[in-house]
C-alpha cells in the first residue's frame, strides 16, 4: 500500500531531480530513501523511476503516482488546516 510519505517523495524526486537532492531534502539519508523505494516497488510489482538516468526519470507507472501526489497531498493538507480551526458549537 502506497503511504502519504511516499507521495511526498514522489515529489521531492520530482522538484529535486535525483535521488541524493531528494534525501537531504527530506532529512533522510540516501540510502535510506533507496531502501523505502525499492521495497515499496517490490510491494506495488513494479518501478517507480529509471535509476542510473540523469536526471532522473519516472516511469510511466511512477508519473501516475506522482500525478496522484499532486492532487492529493494539497487536500490532506486543506483537510488537516480544517481539523485544526477551532469548531463553533451551537448551544440549543
Amino acid at each position: 500500500m502506497i503511504e502519504v510519505k511516499h507521495l511526498k517523495t514522489l515529489q521531492a524526486l520530482r522538484n529535486c531531480g535525483s535521488l541524493a537532492a531528494a534525501a537531504a531534502t527530506l532529512h533522510q539519508t540516501q540510502s535510506a530513501l533507496s531502501h523505502q523505494f525499492s521495497d515499496l516497488e517490490q510491494r506495488l510489482g513494479f518501478r517507480l523511476f529509471v535509476r542510473k538516468s540523469q536526471p532522473l526519470r519516472f516511469t510511466p507507472q511512477g508519473e501516475i503516482l506522482l500525478q496522484l501526489a499532486n492532487q492529493v497531498l494539497p487536500q490532506i493538507s486543506q483537510a488537516l488546516q480544517a481539523c485544526n480551526e477551532p469548531q463553533q458549537t451551537r448551544l440549543r
